[in-house]
């Protein structure tokens, strides 16, 4: 790897192909990038379009997928720890630890 890296140093054309390549690359993922931000705007911008055009307020449903999404963590972490399996390897793990 070193001697590649050298060797294109030591070239001046090898360097020149390596730097356009590079450049190619760099613009080729800050294209994408730039891409995946608009599709995302893009997309927000509609979903508040439909919540005022359906007269439903933004903040209030926000606030309704936080606390659906609070609560399934909650039951999550409830079935978590009532299953027995669970336990189980909880315990191994706590006795592997303790060794």
């Amino acid at each position: 790897m070193i001697q590649l890296l050298d060797q294109i140093l030591a070239d001046p054309l090898y360097t020149i192909i390596a730097v356009i390549m590079l450049a190619v690359l760099v613009f080729a993922i800050i294209k994408k990038i730039v891409k995946l931000i608009i599709t995302i705007l893009i997309l927000l911008i509609a979903y508040l379009a439909y919540v005022n055009y359906t007269g439903n307020d933004a903040q209030q449903i926000i606030d309704k997928t936080i606390q659906t999404g609070t609560e399934t963590a909650k039951e999550v972490k409830k079935k978590v720890e009532t299953n027995e399996q669970v336990q189980e390897v909880k315990k191994k793990i706590e006795n592997e630890v303790k060794k």
